[in-house]
């Protein structure tokens, strides 16, 4: 008989450590999945024009309570527009982007090398009380075109042939009045034409990587973007993980508050007698849910979709229950 039970216990050991074994690898895939960098090449224009510049975007931070997210550009010049494979700029630049706050336009100079910048961009369409449930969208748009150019060289340069150009003879009526005429007609085709160069945008190329703790985010380009022009529509969504454990913390907070609350109807129904150790164990729950709740991956302040759902009665019910406990103590008569 002896014999027998101790091999089917090692026979239960066993099969305890295989689904112990079973768990902790698809609790370790589920992590590697959401390491894993999440990167889509936006736009592919890099491959049709060699002369672009190429943009890499990586996301920092994301904060669903202030509706922010933090992302940094880095740039990658190509064909014409550097000389020495990207260290430095061949022209002037000119990038626009529809950041939430600071300066929408940069000025990136000629010989100069492109230094990564942030970027932040405002979240729309979610609620974060919501949590672990909310979702949120995003935009970010971004675009080049030559820079302006230096206005000392452009005035020096007419200048000069005006100076040097001295009448050697009394000019005549006519000619003397055709003559500014002309200039004025030169200077209105010269600012036509940077005008316009200003107007011409540069090919772009972009690539887009965000890998946040707590987060699953999806990109991808938007329907209105063009070759010069690149758009990238964002959606952001809590995690695999941070919602499970989420649902497990609301389930354990529900099973323990039932739980107390049988223990207290047996106490006061069938005339169990009141021990110090459940006073203990009600008080050290009432505290604790509240360091739980808290202890949720990336949980916004208290009021949010879980805290209505469980937190809040749990704390009500268990508090309930802890002063029926000590009155029933106090009253009942002691036999």
């Amino acid at each position: 008989m002896s014999e027998k039970i101790k091999a089917k216990e090692i026979v239960i050991t066993i099969v305890l450590i295989i689904f112990f074994a079973v768990g902790l690898v698809l609790v370790l895939k589920a992590y590697n999945s959401e390491g894993e960098k999440r990167s889509a090449s936006v736009s592919d224009l890099g491959e049709k024009d060699p002369n672009h510049i190429e943009v890499v975007v990586n996301l920092v931070s994301i904060d669903p309570n202030k509706g922010d997210i933090v992302a940094r550009l880095e740039f990658l010049p190509k064909g014409i527009y550097t000389k020495d494979e990207g260290l430095t700029l061949a022209r002037d630049v000119k990038l626009f982007v529809n950041g939430a706050n600071g300066k929408q336009e940069t000025d990136f100079a000629k010989g100069k090398k492109m230094n990564s910048m942030e970027v932040v961009v405002q979240m729309y369409g979610g609620l974060v009380t919501d949590y672990p449930f909310d979702k949120h969208n995003a935009f970010l748009e971004m675009y080049f075109v030559p820079g302006k150019p230096e206005k000392k060289s452009a005035d020096s340069g007419t200048a000069k042939p005006a100076e040097a150009a001295p009448s050697p003879t009394p000019k005549p009526e006519a000619a003397a009045e055709e003559e500014p005429k002309k200039e004025e007609g030169d200077k209105k085709t010269a600012a036509a034409a940077t005008d316009e160069d200003e107007d011409v945008e540069i090919p772009i190329g972009v690539d887009f990587s965000g890998s946040i703790s707590g987060f699953q985010i999806a990109a991808a380009k938007a329907k209105e973007s063009t070759d010069d022009l690149v758009g990238i529509d964002m959606t952001i969504s809590r995690a695999a993980t941070t919602k499970f454990f989420s649902l497990f913390v609301m389930v354990m907070m529900w099973g323990l508050t039932i739980s107390v609350l049988f223990l207290t109807l047996s106490v006061v129904l069938r005339g169990r007698k009141p021990e110090l150790g459940m006073f203990s164990f009600t008080a050290a729950l009432l505290f604790a849910f509240a360091t739980v709740r808290n202890a949720q991956p990336g949980a916004p302040p208290i009021g949010t979709y879980s805290d209505f759902i469980s937190f809040f009665w749990a704390e009500v019910i268990i508090a309930l229950c802890l002063v029926v406990l000590v009155f029933t103590w106090l009253l009942r008569p002691a036999k």
